[in-house]
């Protein structure tokens, strides 16, 4: 059996699941996620800290400072 799709993503970790998400929510209904582990989220997700950096561990003013900090605040930004 043939099976056309619109939009095919490949892998259902956090980020494939959230864009598949959007996308059904938009209306798209022909979206295939392909995920080679046994379960969604097992890949790449799964070695996620869930922790939200500050910077403080790494050298003042230095490049990774300044992204944690800039991710901290896009995070809460998106929370909102």
């Amino acid at each position: 059996m043939k099976k056309d799709y619109n939009i095919i993503i490949i892998g259902a970790g956090i980020i494939g699941l959230a864009i598949a998400k959007n996308l059904a929510e938009a209306g798209q209904k022909s979206v295939l996620v392909i995920e080679k582990e046994e379960k969604f989220g097992r890949g790449t997700s799964s070695r996620n800290s869930e922790v939200i950096h500050s910077g403080i561990y790494y050298p003042h003013n230095s490049l990774k400072v300044k992204y944690c900090l800039k991710g901290r605040e896009m995070l809460y930004d998106f929370c909102e």
